[in-house]
């Protein structure tokens, strides 16, 4: 038999492909179901939202079952065979979608290895198939892997498409699957189809969907005309979504539910509707639950997508306490789902002919959808007390996760399973509510629940004293109890908002125009203060001597907003920081908690900051014997630089040794901004017009390819080096030069030597505190400029070191300058800004110890040429896109220098990039005690190290 329909992705043209060959009854055409046509407008309207409409699901084999791919692969066409819906598929016919049911085909099957049981393996390949929208006119409206481990199937992921099956669906579809692995068949007929359900609701279900209509007018004439307030212009994208992982909410639902003889996720929808409407005023809410529709009996077990949006209105009159609340929200909402089928066409014509805008219409009321998957039989009533109900409230997680760019609510809620209790997602529109807002509301949803579990809860129902601002990052503590989220509470001086500063402004287009895991590091600068254990600092001592830290310097209380389409800062002047609180189960081991502190480092500084949600620092305490021994700080380099990152750790240390500053803070990024726009202008129009003259004729280090690369274009290769370190400091010693600037002179001449150009253009970076008042200043100011030095006469290199110092002291006075204008100046002189400075190579020298003074013995030169023997080269994990094409960092190593090349190696090969690293050191060395003269290479065959 031939089977026509085979559709792979194309992404898996060179992967492992099994095929699962299936035929079924059923074939034919049918209109799209009154969920399928929701769901439709919307991925036409807005696109395909496939972080939603694919939803994920793993069925682990077991290690007895002996399951080949064969035998699986059998097992997943006899279930596309006995489910039409799993062989069906939208196409537009006519001008509209309908979908088509096929008799027969196959299905590809994705083989991935794995290792022990495969559930990592399988969480992978569930994410690169969940994370691309479905073709759903090409595709079936399945996607399937079989994870090996020794030659048997371990896992089998399924990924389906949310517009044919719902997620109680889903679950039909794999109960089925597990029984076939292990009966090799089921004798009960499937239940009804995508198709048939669309038969019945263009056919008998219609009278029902008029009943279901007419209950929406009559509800909606309840519902006040109230608009929404504004809260600003919004964010960008405008939906935000805050997550709150309890099990506190968890164990309180369910107490709750039990006494009450309700649902859990009335409890949930109830405390919603408490906290969103106890503040409005309002005495008429409406609520907006989805439902499964599966209240009818032959539609228990349908495979079809079901889902609809229920409507009901909630009476607040009379201000009920929690219990009256609860009672009212269950019987509005099982009236609100007993009327959620109906058709979406009728009801949108329904109110347009009312003269309502339909899209709108529901916007300024709430959506809440509970997702998790039931686990069948009678839920047991949580054993716990109130102390230990209270206490689980420490173990708490609140992290912010990806926005959205379009809802019709301005406010919803959706309730996941989560490994450690229940998750809650609150998705806010930020033109109508504060970002602000979103974790105090699910605390004190949390709160809320936690009282009314053993209490009566009079209104207003929300807890006194509630935190005022939140914002928090991802620090959620590890699941074995021994980390807990404290908070910083902050009082600073004002509110206030300015544009971007200059070097915030090159920042994020750097990280804009290079979206990468790489360039996102570099807006990370990690840092780690040692508290001695004679300071005797308790954890409360130092969350006060934090909060005195952001109280002190605005910058770090601000966050980024989107006005206009144009970014800005925000201070905060209120607010509070949560700070992960690690103690170390085994002091003996780890004493003074560095390699917690480590640890707690590499977790902190991974996930991208969220700059419109979070504060620009995530802090973590380190405790050993119920004492901090060490403060891990990672800053946003967004809002901070190098130089102030030491500023702030420094005031940091007086704060939690001393417990207060009375010295002013420098400047901060709202007054930098501020002057930028003013006298700041001139330098800036001075500083462009240096870079236009210097740039003029300057020949490039890396012009032409000189091959094809490696088969990772992009390599980075580290060499740590006593040598350098000491070659550095006696060549600047000896010279009178800072080390920096020697090391800016060995660059130079190495990738210069043998090229016979006749000027050496390097890109540097400035930190920019030169200017008055700015060696305090917390804020981002580093910028890069631009180094010519004149090679005509081939200069000794004892000559090139001042030149070199000459040409960085003119880059330094000269890179404090407005990005926008430098990008206009050189676009207008023909150049395309974002590439024109690749062929350069980007020097970044991050050291942060100081120069040894001239008198200050260094090794001989015996020792010195013996510590090159001992200089260790090694390759680094490579980036996937780079700006430029050679970058040399200089990076503080323990006794050492580490020199990092980052190179594009259709320029720069593998080979070159780790000579070209060696000629640094061996440049360095000869002339810490020699003179080197032009081509300032050692001869041939010379051995640096003697």
């Amino acid at each position: 038999m031939l089977f026509a329909d085979v559709v792979v992705p194309a992404e898996w043209a060179s992967e492992t492909l099994v095929h699962a060959e299936f035929s079924g009854a059923g074939a034919g055409t049918a209109p799209l179901t009154w969920a399928q046509q929701v769901m439709w407008r919307s991925i036409a309207r807005f696109g395909s939202n496939h972080v939603f409409l694919n939803l994920r699901r793993t069925v682990p084999v077991s290690a007895g079952a002996g399951a080949d791919t064969a035998a699986v692969a059998r097992a997943v066409g006899a279930l596309v065979g006995r489910h039409a819906s799993l062989r069906t598929r939208i196409r537009v016919v006519d001008g509209g979608p309908c979908q088509e049911t096929a008799a027969a085909g196959v299905v590809p099957l994705l083989v991935c290895a794995g290792a022990g049981d495969g559930a990592p393996a399988a969480r992978h390949a569930a994410g690169r198939l969940g994370d691309v929208a479905f073709d759903h006119a090409a595709e079936w409206p399945l996607r399937v892997a079989l994870v090996t481990v020794d030659g048997r199937v371990r896992q089998v992921v399924v990924v389906f498409s949310h517009t044919t099956v719902d997620a109680h669906a889903a679950e039909v579809v794999l109960r089925d699957l597990r029984l076939i692995l292990l009966r090799g068949g089921l004798p009960t007929p499937p239940g009804p189809q995508s198709v048939d359900v669309a038969r019945l609701q263009h056919g008998a279900d219609q009278r029902r969907s008029g009943r279901a209509v007419a209950y929406w007018l009559r509800q909606f004439q309840r519902l006040p005309r109230q608009p929404l307030a504004s809260a600003g212009p919004g964010l960008d994208p405008p939906l935000r979504r805050g997550v709150l992982v309890s099990s506190a909410v968890d164990t309180a639902a369910r107490l709750i539910a039990a006494r009450h003889r309700v649902s859990v996720s009335a409890v949930l929808l109830a405390g919603v509707q408490a906290l969103a409407a106890g503040g409005s005023g309002r005495t008429m809410c409406g609520l907006f639950p989805m439902a499964h529709n599966r209240f009818r009996t032959e539609y228990a077990n349908a495979v079809a997508n079901l889902g609809q949006i229920g409507f009901c209105v909630v009476d607040l009159a009379g201000r009920p306490d929690f219990s009256e609340l609860l009672s009212r929200v269950w019987a509005a909402s099982l009236d609100g789902l007993r009327h959620a089928y109906y058709d979406p066409s009728a009801l949108r014509h329904a109110f347009e002919e009312l003269g309502v805008e339909y899209d709108s219409a529901f916007r300024s009321h709430y959506y809440f959808n509970d997702v998790r998957l039931p686990v069948g039989g009678v839920d047991p009533v949580p054993e716990t007390t109130r102390g230990e109900l209270r206490a689980a409230t420490a173990r708490s997680t609140f992290s912010w996760t990806a926005g959205l760019n379009h809802a019709a609510w301005h406010l919803l809620t959706h309730v996941v399973d989560e490994p450690t209790g229940v998750g809650i997602t609150l998705t806010v529109d930020t033109r109508h509510v504060a970002l602000d807002t979103v974790e105090p509301f699910l605390r004190e949803l949390e709160e809320l629940l936690v009282k009314a579990a053993f209490a009566e809860v009079p209104w207003p129902w929300a807890p006194a004293g509630a935190a005022p601002t939140v914002a928090a990052g991802p620090v959620a503590p590890d699941a074995e109890g021994v980390e807990e989220v404290a908070y910083a509470q902050f009082q600073g001086v004002r509110n206030g908002t300015a544009p971007l500063t200059w070097g915030q402004r090159a920042m994020w287009r750097t990280v804009e125009e290079f979206d990468s895991p790489a360039a996102y590091r570099v807006l990370c600068l990690p840092r780690t203060l040692a508290v001695p254990a004679r300071a005797d600092v308790a954890v409360p001592r130092a969350l006060r001597a934090v909060g005195a830290l952001v109280a002190r310097h605005e910058s770090l209380r601000t966050r980024f907003r989107c006005r206009d389409g144009e970014l800005h800062q925000e201070a905060a002047a209120t607010g509070r920081l949560p700070v992960l609180v690690h103690a170390v189960s085994r002091p003996s081991n780890d004493p003074d908690g560095r390699s917690a502190a480590a640890a707690l480092t590499a977790r902190l500084r991974e996930p991208r900051f969220d700059h419109a949600a979070e504060w620009p620092l995530r802090v973590a305490l380190v405790t050993v014997d119920d004492r901090v021994r060490q403060v891990v700080v990672v800053f946003s380099h967004s809002t901070v630089d190098l130089h102030a990152a030491e500023t702030v750790l420094r005031d940091l240390r007086v704060l939690l040794l001393r417990k207060s500053l009375h010295a002013p803070p420098g400047p901060q990024s709202l007054d930098l901004a501020e002057r930028e726009r003013g006298v700041a202008l001139r330098r800036s129009e001075r500083a462009v017009a240096y870079w236009v003259r210097q740039f003029s004729g300057l020949p490039a280090s890396l012009s032409d390819p000189v091959g094809p690369g490696s088969a990772s274009r992009y390599r980075r290769g580290s060499l740590v080096s006593a040598a350098v370190h000491h070659a550095a400091q006696l060549v600047a010693a000896r010279y009178r030069i800072s080390s920096s600037n020697a090391l800016l002179a060995a660059t130079a001449a190495v990738l210069t030597a043998d090229s016979g150009r006749d000027a050496c253009g390097i890109v540097v970076m400035a930190n920019n505190r030169f200017q008055p008042g700015h060696d305090l200043a917390v804020g981002t100011l580093n910028q890069i400029g631009l180094c010519r030095l004149d090679l005509a006469d081939r200069p000794g290199f004892a000559e090139l070191l001042p030149r070199a110092r000459r040409a960085a002291l003119d880059a330094y006075r000269h890179a404090y300058y407005d990005p926008a204008a430098w990008e206009r100046t050189f676009t207008d002189l023909g150049h395309d800004h974002r590439t024109f400075l690749a062929p350069y190579c980007y020097l970044n020298d991050t050291r942060r110890m100081h120069d040894v003074g001239p008198d200050t013995p260094g090794p001989d030169e015996a020792a010195l040429r013996a510590m090159v023997a001992r200089s260790a080269f090694r390759w680094l994990a490579e980036p996937d896109r780079f700006p430029w094409r050679c970058r040399l960092q200089v990076i503080d190593a323990p006794g050492a220098v580490e020199l990092v090349v980052t190179a594009d190696t259709r320029y720069l090969p593998p080979e070159r990039a780790e000579r070209f690293l060696r000629g640094v050191e061996a440049l360095l060395v000869e002339a810490a005690f020699h003179d080197v003269p032009w081509p300032w290479v050692p001869p041939p065959g010379h051995d640096p190290a003697g």
